[in-house]
């Protein structure tokens, strides 16, 4: 990851909520159509064995081609904004947390591919723009690459132990339990509420925006 292309840091809380956001949207996509929209590996396996069994795999095509889309209108919105303004931040963080809002209210016969179209686009988005926690660079989206540097992070406090390290492996144990527990909350809300499960997305979503808000008010007075 460049971190060169970075945004500004958004501290810690916003991101930790943001990881948790992916994982239980992840979670309610997987119970109720058995896709993905954030974790796009599953969909790419999922495509695979779909092929060779001679399944129906269209199904998985869309949500690649909208991660795909998403990232081409991030590349393009950044380009030339190495740093985007706190302005742009909030102006994504709030769309999110509508685009999240009005997926929750559909009903539940709703086509599964308006939800994966929509939220693989926004994963997509949500992974080029929002990539680091605590001045270190994460990932939003999804966990394989934040175990990846816990256990980097872990080796390299054993080896040389200093405040740095610490709080390296701090954000990146943080980190990957956010995504847990979101995927926790994911489940437990889809079991019980179906579609609706989708609101505590929209919940943790719309607090992370009031984090980085209040957090940016702080700074500035």
């Amino acid at each position: 990851m460049n971190a060169s292309r970075v945004v500004d840091d958004m501290g810690v809380t916003t991101p930790l909520l943001m990881t948790a956001v992916s994982g239980c949207i992840d979670a309610h996509l997987f119970l109720r159509y058995q896709s993905f929209a954030f974790a796009q590996t599953g969909n790419v396996v999922f495509l695979a064995v779909a092929v060779v069994q001679g399944a129906a795999w269209a199904r998985y095509v869309w949500p690649l081609a909208a991660y795909v889309a998403g990232l081409a209108a991030a590349e393009t919105f950044r380009a030339g904004r190495p740093v985007l303004p706190r302005s742009a931040i909030t102006a994504i963080l709030t769309a999110q947390v509508v685009v999240f809002a009005v997926l929750a209210v559909m009903p539940g016969r709703t086509p599964a591919a308006v939800f994966l179209v929509v939220l693989s686009f926004v994963g997509a988005i949500r992974l080029d723009i929002f990539r680091s926690a605590g001045g270190l660079p994460v990932v939003t989206i999804a966990t394989t690459g934040n175990l990846l540097r816990l256990m980097q992070s872990a080796a390299s406090m054993i080896r040389e132990p200093s405040r740095d390290r610490r709080w390296g492996l701090t954000i990146s144990a943080l980190v990957v339990l956010a995504f847990a527990a979101g995927a926790l909350v994911g489940a437990y809300a889809t079991t019980q509420f179906g579609t609706a499960g989708l609101w505590a997305a929209v919940l943790m979503e719309a607090l992370a925006l009031v984090c980085y808000l209040t957090a940016e008010r702080r700074s500035i007075t």
